[in-house]
């Protein structure tokens, strides 16, 4: 165990969420401490690690994650929801290698807390979406963007990709589904945990 508490910030657009988990880390004082983030585009002065809600990450570009990850030394923790497996795959294409699934307990969330701070790999990752058929964490969010009924062109400029880029990354993801239509390839998503169309 550390001898100070990490010092941990919490980044959610649902304010249910934020709270329920300083609440959560309240009765750990001694191995965590939730400070403020006051804007993510802060350099984060202070804090070790943050909990970034992959919530953030419907329905925009990732910007604020991208600034998370490359412009402060806080290391990045995704919390992520279970029905929602395509955000933690965006998590992981924008740089992300650790994350907490919502359904986690206190204890178990502190301690991949102090994992991370530490610089460590967190236990039971291997659960990350597309890997049994070794899709890319590219290749899942273009995949997941397909399954969402996004055109070539929409998931191009989503994603800041060339059309060649593109259709290289589907060929790709394609090949290792089996499918050889977008039809087939919306179907394997759909029956692999790939989130449905909103």
């Amino acid at each position: 165990m550390r001898d100070q508490p990490v010092r941990l910030a919490i980044v959610s657009r649902q304010e249910v969420v934020a709270r329920g988990l300083t609440a959560m880390l309240a009765d750990y004082p001694e191995r965590v401490i939730v400070t403020s983030l006051p804007t993510v585009w802060t350099k984060a002065v202070g804090v070790e690690v943050v909990l970034y809600d992959t919530f953030g990450l419907h329905g925009n570009d990732g910007a604020e994650l991208e600034h998370l990850l490359h412009n402060t030394r806080a290391k990045v923790l995704i919390f992520s929801r279970d029905m929602r497996p395509d955000l933690r795959a965006r998590a992981y294409a924008h740089g992300c290698r650790a994350w907490v699934s919502m359904s986690i307990r206190a204890k178990e969330l502190v301690e991949a807390i102090e994992l991370v701070a530490a610089g460590q790999p967190l236990p039971h990752q291997e659960d990350r979406l597309g890997q049994g058929v070794g899709l890319s964490p590219r290749e899942v969010e273009v995949l997941a963007l397909v399954a969402q009924g996004h055109s070539n062109l929409e998931i191009a400029e989503k994603l800041h990709l060339s059309g060649n880029t593109l259709k290289s990354h589907i060929r790709q993801a394609y090949k290792k589904v089996g499918a050889t239509s977008r039809a087939q390839a919306v179907g394997w998503a759909l029956q692999n945990g790939f989130a449905p169309p909103d």
